[in-house]
């Protein structure tokens, strides 16, 4: 008798919907119709929706040898469990870091001695795709990233951004890879006067890439000229359509923000969150934008804080959990803390005298493959 025969089709469907990937790759030998089952689209994004979110720390370290990611599970009490890079990759890295992680697939950018690589990397599966850079597209530094899947267009793109200031602007290049397409074009980018991106990741949502950037403005205390002022705007990349914009307007900042904001995700909405550092205020208000890029809401305020000016926060861990980033002045490594605004309790998770620095990324395990997908997989993910 062949394997679940005696089970209704929509009984084993449910059930295989409930297994982990690894128990899903196994199950692919039963028989064919399983195997055309749990690898057909449908089933893949179904099976991805039901998996429970972890967090994953994209980490560079000091030393080449743990080069790689740290996974934090969404109930995990312990230490983040690391992975290094796939075998292949790990020849003379000198850096690495996580662009972005979407149903399943993370992008990584990894510098060795000779040239710089991307690939996708699907945890899961343990397979790996490298994304050849076009050697007729010249030479790209690159200074900040994005990575995401674009809804409208059920795709997967790459955003690349290369800077180069000149008389006080900066000006931006980029370029975009497409994953149904397998290739890479140039874009036209923005010149912004006066500015400076933000030392810290971007983030995609929704197929929309935002960073940070900043100007300088003067700054006048009581008739004494101060320190320049560094105001805030958001730059902004349509993965639809591949046009630059900024929003310049309401964003919640005053002069004791300084330049401790960072963006993330929150339940597929853009946030902010803004660190305040002032003589009797240190606290951390998570503001996120809704569906309106220019009215914001502050969620909840953590309290009561230390006097820490190197307090990012990085993201959010089953959207409850804020998950920060602490360098130690005293200890010269980061501290990575979870802290939940319910209890207004924090909790250490880790510390890495190895590690440069933390980037947090949402993280499904899926069967996504890490392959160029035809138009007709795509529409699944629609």
């Amino acid at each position: 008798m062949a394997a679940g025969s005696c089970l209704p089709e929509d009984m084993i469907r449910e059930t295989l919907l409930r297994l982990p990937v690894q128990s899903l790759l196994r199950f692919q030998v039963v028989c064919k119709r399983w195997l055309a089952l749990i690898t057909s689209s449908d089933f893949i994004l179904t099976h991805c929706k039901h998996r429970p979110k972890h967090s994953i720390m994209l980490t560079n370290t000091w030393f080449g040898e743990n080069y790689g990611i740290s996974v934090l599970e969404a109930d995990a009490k312990g230490k983040p469990e690391h992975r290094n890079l796939p075998s292949s990759l790990m020849n003379n890295v000198v850096k690495c870091r996580g662009i972005g992680s979407s149903n399943g697939l993370l992008c990584v950018y990894v510098k060795n001695t000779h040239n710089v690589d991307y690939f996708l990397w699907n945890l899961a599966t343990r397979k790996h795709r490298l994304l050849l850079f076009p050697p007729t597209l010249g030479h790209y530094t690159p200074r900040t990233f994005g990575f995401g899947f674009v809804p409208e267009t059920s795709d997967y793109k790459l955003l690349i951004i290369d800077d180069a200031s000149f008389d006080g602007h900066l000006n931006l290049k980029a370029l975009v890879y497409t994953l149904s397409t397998d290739s890479w074009k140039e874009v036209e980018g923005v010149t912004a006067s006066r500015s400076y991106l933000s030392p810290k990741i971007s983030v995609v949502v929704q197929g929309m890439w935002y960073d940070l950037i900043f100007r300088e403005e003067e700054n006048i205390v009581q008739g004494t000229l101060r320190e320049p002022r560094k105001v805030p705007s958001i730059l902004k990349f349509n993965m639809v359509n591949d046009v630059f914009s900024k929003i310049e307007d309401g964003l919640p900042y005053d002069n004791a923000c300084g330049r401790n904001l960072n963006l993330m995700e929150y339940k597929e909405l853009l946030a902010l969150g803004v660190y305040r550092d002032e003589e009797t205020t240190f606290e951390l208000e998570i503001w996120t934008s809704m569906k309106n890029e220019y009215c914001w809401t502050k969620l909840f305020v953590c309290r009561p804080l230390p006097k820490i000016m190197t307090m990012i926060p990085l993201g959010f861990r089953n959207d409850k959990e804020i998950i920060l980033s602490d360098y130690s002045t005293e200890l010269f490594y980061d501290i990575l803390q979870l802290y939940d605004p319910s209890t207004q309790e924090s909790s250490v998770v880790s510390t890495y005298e190895d590690f440069i620095y933390f980037d947090a990324h949402n993280y499904v395990e899926s069967l996504v493959s890490v392959d160029a997908w035809s138009s007709n997989c795509m529409q699944m993910f629609s």
